[in-house]
């Protein structure tokens, strides 16, 4: 498992998840099929706190609509 900190919003959590695939798989992670990958790497790993200086800002990365729970953060990495 993977820590990339505490946030007050949803939003600002859901950049920084961004950042983080960014920072550990490059742009080309962005895309759905690198995005679950790095999901599913980040399960198995024990937890790690991950540095983001020096990374760029990066666009949430949002759910597909059908797959929003009830409750539940609209993006991806934010729980």
């Amino acid at each position: 498992r993977r820590y990339i900190g505490s946030y007050e919003s949803e939003e600002e959590a859901a950049v920084d998840y961004a950042r983080a695939v960014f920072k550990f798989k490059g742009q080309g992670a962005l895309d759905k099929l690198s995005e679950r990958r790095a999901l599913d790497n980040a399960r198995e790993q024990d937890t790690i706190i991950i540095d983001l200086s020096g990374v760029p800002p990066q666009p949430p990365i949002t759910k597909s609509a059908g797959l929003i729970k009830e409750g539940a953060s609209k993006y991806t990495g934010v729980s």
